[in-house]
């Protein structure tokens, strides 16, 4: 399992989480709004104001997940950090399992 985090504009973050939880490439995100991020980016010193996004998924869908969520960050360097997790509370993994699976055509 792993927890993915990244950034993105405020504007963007609820799409990007409906498309990826939608898609089952995430069991959940949670959208965090407030991140005053300072960056250096192309010589300059910036400070933008943007959302943290905390993802959780399968290890075997990190780079599925990391292809998708580029196309939709609009962010020209988006940061996507992954993180292995060892282990999970059994009732909260299969859970997550579960909402990240693909499902048969005709279910929800």
């Amino acid at each position: 399992m792993r927890i993915i985090l990244s950034t993105c504009r405020i504007e963007d973050a609820e799409k990007i989480a409906d498309t990826l939880v939608e898609e089952r490439l995430v069991a959940s995100v949670n959208i965090v709004p407030g991140v005053r991020t300072k960056v250096r980016f192309k010589g300059e010193v910036l400070t933008q104001e943007e959302c943290l996004l905390v993802m959780r998924t399968r290890a075997e869908l990190v780079w599925k997940l990391e292809r998708r969520y580029l196309e939709l960050n609009t962010w020209e360097v988006p940061e996507v950090a992954t993180f292995e997790i060892q282990e999970w509370n059994p009732a909260y993994e299969a859970w997550m399992r579960e909402a990240t699976t693909p499902q048969e055509a005709g279910s929800p």
